[in-house]
């Protein structure tokens, strides 16, 4: 069932993130004193990744918290969230290391997000939302949507094997995201429970976005 959300997503979130940065620049969950490595300090002097950071680390928590967790299944979450350390703090080796960060950061909230229920509580003290379902006539299948509110705003859609981060540009109404990919351009415009979808190489289609349960 659909909610009534007289603001888009994207406005909800923004409301949330002015709320959590206002007065004072962001900082990590971890100690930049004790930072360790290339990616680590370069996030100690980002206000973005930082908020990233902090934003991934309370979905985190909040999964490996859940009373419903089992201890097999908690054991699970806690190896991945190793691998997932190596792997952004691999991002070095890139060569755009700030965009491999920001990517890997992005992907590890809407993983937590999409697959522990726990990690989907007391939005309203984070910045992240979703994952959405954006339902979409003509699509090769259903696009899952997450949306985060840093500076600038992204929205990060999966389907099939694909995925698609999509920065937030200026719009008269609503909140557009946007990008070029290798395959074209792409663009989501969030209008509340409507939304414009381009995909790569395809014609524009209307959606409808549906929250989570």
């Amino acid at each position: 069932m659909l909610p009534r959300r007289i603001l888009s997503v994207t406005a909800q979130c923004a409301m949330l993130g002015a709320l959590a940065s206002a007065g004072h620049a962001a900082s990590p969950s971890f100690d930049c004193k004790r930072a360790e490595g290339q990616i680590e300090q370069m996030i100690c002097k980002d206000d973005t990744l930082a908020r990233l950071d902090k934003e991934t680390t309370r979905l985190y928590g909040l999964a490996l918290d859940a009373r419903s967790m089992s201890t097999g299944r908690k054991k699970t979450l806690l190896a991945e969230q190793r691998g997932w350390i190596k792997g952004r703090n691999d991002c070095w080796k890139a060569t755009d290391a700030r965009a491999c960060t920001t990517a890997e950061y992005i992907d590890r909230i809407h993983v937590l997000r999409q697959n522990y229920a726990g990690a989907r509580t007391q939005d309203d003290k984070g910045i992240s939302r979703g994952p959405f379902s954006v339902r979409c006539p003509g699509a090769d299948a259903l696009i899952l949507g997450t949306f985060v509110q840093t500076e600038p705003g992204y929205a990060y859609l999966t389907w099939l094997d694909k995925k698609l981060l999509l920065p937030q540009t200026r719009a008269a109404s609503g909140a557009r995201y946007a990008a070029t990919t290798e395959a074209g351009e792409a663009m989501l415009w969030d209008k509340g429970p409507e939304a414009q979808l381009e995909l790569p190489g395809k014609p524009a289609m209307a959606c409808r976005m549906e929250a989570p349960e």
